[in-house]
């Protein structure tokens, strides 16, 4: 099962090329990679709100790869139940969700042991947004992006 799970998120990581995404934006991209996923049994929700239409190119392409490493890892190591991605604007950041209700991890310890988490931090750093990993074992994980408004350029908004 996790085999298959992996080889969806990398042939769904192959088919969306920057240019694509750039084309159908963010949420369309997220909505797809959503259903695709749902489809290994685990129900995955996305929600949305207040998201500006139009984004940097490296903010969308940057949070497209950190939903799905984030979906990956919960998918591949979780044995969660739901998955829930949260997608919102306020007045000062964007703020990028991804939640579950599995086994949960040691954050300390598994942060220098694995590529994927290192990955995410490295890509956010790079446009300045910060990430913060919540988890402890038998209480699920939650990872929540922040990427401040000074660089989220757009200007119009997708509402719920």
């Amino acid at each position: 099962r996790a085999e298959g799970i992996v080889k969806s998120v990398h042939d769904l990581s192959h088919r969306l090329h920057p240019a694509k995404l750039r084309l159908i934006g963010l949420v369309p991209a997220l909505r797809d990679l959503q259903r695709e996923l749902s489809q290994v049994g685990i129900p995955i929700t996305f929600t949305y709100d207040q998201v500006p239409t139009s984004l940097p190119q490296e903010v969308t392409l940057c949070l497209f790869r950190v939903v799905q490493e984030g979906l990956h890892n919960a998918l591949k190591y979780s044995h969660a139940h739901t998955i829930a991605v949260r997608l919102n604007s306020s007045v000062s950041e964007l703020t990028l969700t991804i939640a579950d209700d599995g086994v949960g991890f040691d954050v300390g310890s598994a942060l220098g042991k694995g590529l994927g988490l290192i990955s995410m931090t490295e890509r956010l750093e790079a446009i300045g947004a910060i990430l913060e990993i919540r988890s402890r074992p038998g209480s699920g994980t939650t990872l929540e992006v922040r990427v401040p408004l000074s660089i989220v350029k757009g200007t119009h908004t997708v509402a719920v």
